[in-house]
């Protein structure tokens, strides 16, 4: 399954994008693939909070030199970034108990502009990511196409979370990150399961969709 869906996507990426900063950006904007060659180069494998305190993850744990896929992403665009548009992506996920988020680590990774994105935990509107319940800011990001480095944030005082209800992790940006041009990896844990998740282009409001190669993420905490 992964390897069709994968190669609908590089056949999509060819006959439908156009080379743009060292990528190549699909003619709708909405995804990124890396250069040939980019996704072979594995980086330091990230240390992960234990198991135990893991209350949601798609990151692909079961294989430590993959934890995502690294050679496409969701875009992720300020509104200054050079594609002209801003563009903001969520994935949501339903804690199983009730939980205490201390940080969340997202498949973020750098392309041009300023190298920093901003994490958000959102509750959940009717569907689409609601009001914000924490934000952080991920700085020195990971190098797209390379696997498989993680952007971190960090939540001192944490935040409650209810068993059952489902919330949102965005990548969004502040006042400070308005040219940064990056890319969320997506998920390869479930390729049959749909997952919801969401987009935000030039300030319109979230716009729900589904998909079974959602951005990866996981939350963590107590």
């Amino acid at each position: 399954m992964l390897k069709n869906t994968l190669l609908a996507a590089v056949f999509t990426a060819a006959t439908c994008a156009s080379a743009f900063a060292g990528v190549t950006v699909s003619s709708d904007k909405r995804f990124v693939f890396a250069p040939p060659g980019n996704s072979s180069r594995p980086t330091v494998h990230m240390h992960l909070p234990k198991k135990s305190n893991t209350i949601y993850s798609n990151l692909a744990t079961a294989y430590p030199n993959g934890l995502y896929f690294s050679g496409e992403g969701d875009t992720l665009c300020g509104p200054s970034c050079a594609l002209g548009e801003s563009i903001e992506i969520a994935g949501a996920f339903t804690p199983s108990a009730n939980a205490t988020v201390t940080s969340i680590s997202a498949a973020i990774g750098y392309i041009e502009g300023t190298d920093a994105f901003d994490i958000a935990l959102y509750s959940d509107n009717g569907g689409v990511p609601g009001t914000v319940l924490a934000q952080g800011t991920a700085s020195s990001l990971p190098t797209f196409g390379e696997c498989c480095g993680l952007a971190t944030v960090k939540f001192k005082k944490g935040v409650a979370l209810t068993a059952g209800t489902q919330y949102w992790v965005a990548a969004v940006t502040n006042s400070k990150e308005t040219t940064t041009f990056a890319a969320w990896n997506l998920a390869t844990t479930d390729q049959v399961d749909a997952a919801p998740a969401a987009q935000n282009v030039n300030g319109a409001g979230w716009s729900a969709f589904s998909t079974t190669l959602p951005p990866a993420f996981g939350v963590f905490g107590k």
